[in-house]
């Protein structure tokens, strides 16, 4: 009777092998996470969310050229059929758009409840976090005054701004945080934004301003007094950068004097794709990126960005809105419903720069 025993368990053994093999051999199907943030900085982030949750996750990022574009047209496109679980945008123009294209599910009522009215969807299907914030950047070599720095976004037009040594730069207003600032203007006095942007143009034809790619190609001209740009428009985040590479440059919040519409603030969004092919890991890893833990590593990082929640911690050198400078009051559905409004007068304007 013995060997038969045997024979028994290995068979039994066989057929639980067999049974059990889907669970113990497959790998369970990675989280997909679509974003418009620079990758080397949310894959940090989301490493850890894979150590601290088991789960494996298929982050999706963008290039510089399409830098927060490209994820929301794939995201337009595929609305029908979903690929992406999360999406992490580095801004909130392109969120409204696709939240009102239906391409967003409902957040989870606590997560909405974790932040501020000012800084969560009052639809549900989104939340904004860890801005940046649109700056003057100064060479202090080339403007050593204080009293002779700019103030304003506006004195990009100013006169006094050009020739050697004085020169001002700027992104082209086609893509990224630019295009988005270009729009809320735009938005917010078509008549006045259209005059500026038209201004810009102009100056850039004839070289008194530098009409540049993006935000980080106007960090470099700034950085380095060889080039002869006293200051530029970009976003903390570059400035930050060139701020602790030792460059001789300050920081400028534009337009906070009296009557003046305050600093444009651009937060990161955080949503959930509509019918996107993992729910339940979706939750939790949108639950770990909105976590106040994230926020803070993003404003402790190397990009300095500025937490929308009062009791997230941050460096001092980030400064926060409503407490060290006056941000913009902006209406976001307003920008994002105009977004492509006025695509074709800034393609006329700068695609030629």
């Amino acid at each position: 009777m013995r060997p038969v025993s045997w024979l028994v368990a290995l068979l039994a053994l066989g057929v639980g092998a067999f049974l059990l093999w889907p669970l113990i051999g497959a790998e369970k199907a990675a989280v997909v996470l679509y974003s418009s943030v620079d990758q080397d900085q949310f894959k940090p982030v989301v490493a850890d969310f894979e150590r601290s949750a088991g789960l494996t996750v298929d982050g999706v990022g963008e290039t510089e050229a399409s830098r927060s574009v490209g994820m929301a047209r794939r995201l337009e496109l595929e609305k029908d059929h979903p690929v992406a679980d999360v999406f992490w945008a580095n801004e909130i123009m392109n969120t409204t758009v696709l939240r009102d294209l239906g391409v967003f599910a409902p957040l989870p009522q606590d997560v909405l409840d974790g932040f501020p009215v000012r800084w969560r969807d009052p639809k549900g299907r989104y939340v904004a976090m860890a801005g940046r914030a649109r700056i003057l950047l100064v060479n202090t070599k080339l403007v050593p005054d204080p009293k002779d720095w700019p103030t304003s976004v506006g004195d990009l037009l100013d006169a006094k701004w050009g020739g050697d040594g004085r020169r001002v730069s700027v992104a082209a207003p086609l893509t990224g945080t630019t295009y988005t600032h270009a729009i809320a203007l735009l938005t917010r006095d078509k008549a006045a934004a259209e005059a500026f942007w038209t201004g810009v143009a102009a100056r850039g034809a004839k070289g008194e301003l530098k009409i540049v790619p993006g935000n980080g190609a106007v960090k470099q001209q700034v950085a380095d007094p060889a080039n002869g740009v006293a200051w530029g428009l970009t976003d903390t985040d570059d400035a930050h950068e060139a701020v602790e590479s030792g460059a001789p440059v300050a920081v400028v919040y534009p337009d906070q004097a009296e009557g003046g519409p305050g600093t444009l603030v651009i937060p990161n969004t955080l949503a959930l794709v509509q019918g996107g092919p993992h729910p339940e890991d979706a939750v939790r890893l949108l639950r770990w990126l909105a976590s106040k833990e994230t926020e803070a590593r993003l404003a402790a990082g190397p990009i300095a960005n500025i937490p929308v929640r009062d009791d997230v911690p941050a460096p001092a050198y980030v400064k926060r809105p409503g407490k060290d400078f006056r941000p913009m009051d902006v209406d976001w559905d307003a920008v994002g419903a105009n977004r492509d409004r006025w695509q074709s007068l800034l393609q006329r304007l700068f695609a030629s720069r």
